[in-house]
Formats: C-alpha cells, sequence, structure tokens
C-alpha cells in the first residue's frame, strides 16, 4: 500500500477515535436490541466503531506495537477454546462466544488504529488525553443528571438490569461499572495535576472522588484506595496519600443514607450473591480446566449446571471476577496467555504522564476486576485501549 493509502487509513482511524468517544458517555442509552432468527442480539453503536477499526487493520501496512503479538496470542487461544466447545455446546449457542470473541479482536485492532495515529504525535497524545478526562467528566455529569432526576432506578430489574435506588448510576446502568470509569477519571486529573499542577485538573480531581463516592460501590472504593497507595509508593508522594484519605474519609461519613440497601455501605445481600457467582464459576471451571468452556459461553455452561437465568439476563454471561472469567472461559491455558500478556503490555508503557496514569489506572482495574468482570466490559476495555496506545514507547514496534 502506498504512503497516500496509509494516510487515508490513518485519517479515517482518528475519526474512527473522536466518534467511540463522542458515544462513549452515552453508555447503554443507545444500545439497541435486534432480533436475529429469533436470538436478540444487543448492538451498540460503540461495538459497530470498533468493528471497522478491523477492516481497517486489515487494509493498514506498517508497523505495530509488539505487545499485539501477544494480544493476538491470547485471543488464538480464546479461539480454540470456543472451536473446542462445539463438541460439547449447541452451534447456537457458541454463535454467542463468536461474537464477543470478535468484539474482543475488534477492541484489539481498535488499539492498534489508535496507536499508529498517535505515535510520534505527542500534540495528538495530549488531544487523546484530555478526551478521556472529558468522556469521564461527561459520564459523571450524566450520573449527576441520574442521581437527582430519576434516583429510583428499581424497575430496571423488569428488563434484565440490576434495580438500584438512591445511587449514581448513570448510562452505564450498573454503579460498578461507572464507578470505574469515574475511577479512571480521577487518576487521569490527578496525574494531570501532579505533572502540571493545573488547578483545573485539581478541581476535576475533586469532581470524580465525589461522585465516586455517590456511586456506594465499594468495588471502585477498593479500586481508587489500591491506586493511590501504588501511586505514593511508586512516588512517594505522600501528602497525596493523606489528602486523598482524609477527602474521602471525610464524604464517607457525609455521604446520606437515604432508604435502600444499595447505599448502606455494610450491606451483605450482594456479598452473598457475589459469594454465590464465585462458587458457580468455579464449579464450571471443575468441568473444563484446561481449555474452558469456551469464549464467552459461561452463560450456556452456568444454565445446563444450574439451571440459571435465560439469556435476556444481563448477569448470566458474566463472572464476578475477571481472573475466574478468563479460567472459566479459556481453561488454565488461557490464564497463563491473559497473564503472559498483561505483563508484556505493563513492561511497554512509557514512564511519561500517560504512562503512568496507565499504570496507575491498571492498579485500580486489577483490584476493581477482582469483585466486577470490568476488564471485559466495552467501555473500559476502550478507555484503556486508547490510554494504552498513547503510552507505549516508540520502540514498542514491529514491522506488520
Amino acid at each position: 500500500m502506498d504512503n497516500r493509502g496509509k494516510s487515508l487509513n490513518l485519517g479515517l482511524g482518528k475519526w474512527l477515535i473522536f466518534a467511540y468517544l463522542a458515544l462513549f458517555p452515552l453508555g447503554q442509552l443507545i444500545r439497541v436490541n435486534y432480533n436475529f432468527f429469533g436470538l436478540t442480539i444487543p448492538i451498540h453503536p460503540l461495538d459497530i466503531v470498533t468493528f471497522i477499526s478491523v477492516p481497517i487493520y486489515l487494509l493498514a501496512v506498517g508497523r505495530q506495537p509488539k505487545v499485539f503479538s501477544h494480544i493476538l496470542g491470547f485471543l488464538g487461544v480464546a479461539t480454540f477454546s470456543l472451536i473446542l466447545s462445539l463438541t460439547y455446546f449447541p452451534i447456537s449457542s457458541v454463535f454467542w462466544g463468536t461474537l464477543y470473541l470478535f468484539r474482543l479482536f475488534s477492541y484489539s485492532t481498535f488499539f492498534v488504529i489508535a496507536w499508529s495515529t498517535a505515535r510520534k504525535n505527542e500534540s495528538f497524545k495530549g488531544v487523546l488525553f484530555n478526551g478521556l478526562i472529558l468522556v469521564a467528566f461527561f459520564s459523571a455529569v450524566f450520573g449527576w443528571i441520574q442521581y437527582f432526576w430519576i434516583p429510583d432506578l428499581t424497575s430496571l430489574r423488569y428488563i434484565g438490569w440490576d434495580d438500584h435506588l438512591y445511587r449514581l448510576v448513570g448510562t452505564f446502568f450498573d454503579p460498578g461499572y461507572t464507578g470505574i470509569i469515574l475511577v479512571f477519571g480521577f487518576f487521569t486529573a490527578l496525574t494531570k495535576y501532579l505533572r502540571k499542577r493545573q488547578n483545573s485538573a485539581l478541581i476535576l480531581s475533586i469532581f470524580f472522588l465525589l461522585s465516586v463516592a455517590f456511586t456506594y460501590s465499594r468495588a471502585s472504593y477498593l479500586a481508587l484506595l489500591a491506586g493511590v497507595i501504588w501511586l505514593v509508593v511508586k512516588r512517594r508522594k505522600f501528602k497525596v496519600l493523606f489528602w486523598v484519605a482524609a477527602v474521602v474519609i471525610i464524604v464517607i461519613l457525609a455521604l446520606p443514607r437515604p432508604a435502600g440497601e444499595g447505599v448502606r455501605l455494610e450491606r451483605l445481600q450482594s456479598v452473598y450473591a457475589r459469594s454465590l457467582n464465585y462458587s458457580q464459576t468455579l464449579a464450571i471451571i471443575y468441568t473444563k480446566p484446561l481449555f474452558g468452556v469456551g469464549f464467552n459461553n459461561i452463560c450456556q455452561a452456568r444454565t445446563e449446571l444450574f439451571a440459571g437465568e435465560g439469556f435476556q439476563s444481563h448477569a448470566c454471561s458474566g463472572a464476578d471476577s475477571s481472573l475466574l472469567f478468563v479460567v472459566a472461559t479459556t481453561g488454565v491455558i488461557g490464564l497463563l496467555a491473559y497473564l503472559s500478556m498483561g505483563l508484556k503490555i505493563l513492561k511497554a508503557v512509557d514512564h511519561d504522564i500517560y504512562g503512568q496514569t496507565f499504570l496507575i489506572s491498571s492498579v485500580g482495574l486489577i483490584t476493581h476486576s477482582l469483585f466486577v468482570n470490568s476488564l471485559f466490559y466495552p467501555w473500559v476495555m476502550g478507555y484503556m485501549a486508547i490510554l494504552l496506545a498513547i503510552s507505549i514507547t516508540d520502540n514498542e514496534s514491529s514491522t506488520g
């Protein structure tokens, strides 16, 4: 392909990234359910955007990040486990796993497109970095609008979502997922403040901190705490830990406690539900420990083993731990490939503001993913893909 073709692809890639960022804060509001031969398929415009990155990637010939080969390694194991699952699941069930796997591949190519577009372009890296702060900001704003306008979301249980009352849930319809996006926003704004001492970044950090608090998501609290502790240890910014801890304690003590189980931080109902989910996922792992039940056939496996919820349930196809999800769907082999990929990615990032933000966000995300399957949440994958794309060192590339 000539240089003109490459420029065209990269130009299209830039608009693709902007489209993704523009749609990001709308969350599940723009989700559409499509009926395909009796199967209800949820379609997200964000998925369509990332799907477009696949042909762009296939047509673009040039350099790509070295870590992409490790991403492809895990995708290869996931593909094999999915094909293997045809021996014990009907093809109609495996069809769902194929869609999830293609989504994973499309987000991987989206990362490559973002990396190719931002490589050796510091100004565009800055644009994307600020864009990530912006999408987290609007996600928080929409969350506050929901909190004051529609605080009672208990009716969502009739369409397959969890019911929530007096919590900042936002457009993602889940305080846990909303919480991790806001935690990302806090880390991004805080890192920018520590590097550039901009008062606007400090104000945004406080705004994100307050927003996270009103999600009443304990997994998000732990993610935020883990990231801050890592930052303090890494940069010896003990004053940061003191001030963040002080603000967090004051905010938590001052949080309103209206009616509803969800606003009680000592609530046990979700702990019991998560324990049940863990035990079910471990039972699924026990049935197919080497290569798993196929990516992502966990709902089919749960239904057969426990007569669980049907395919319309949003909880059926998930696991309340991302690592358990990896083992259940791709087995021990998949887990090894995934951990190897993660380590290579962490070693590839630079030590600039972007790399530091990616590392602190990764610490928070890994902590969060122990309680919520956030590693494979589309918005999380997209956010981290863009952040990783601007964080990798220039020498972390190879000829495609």
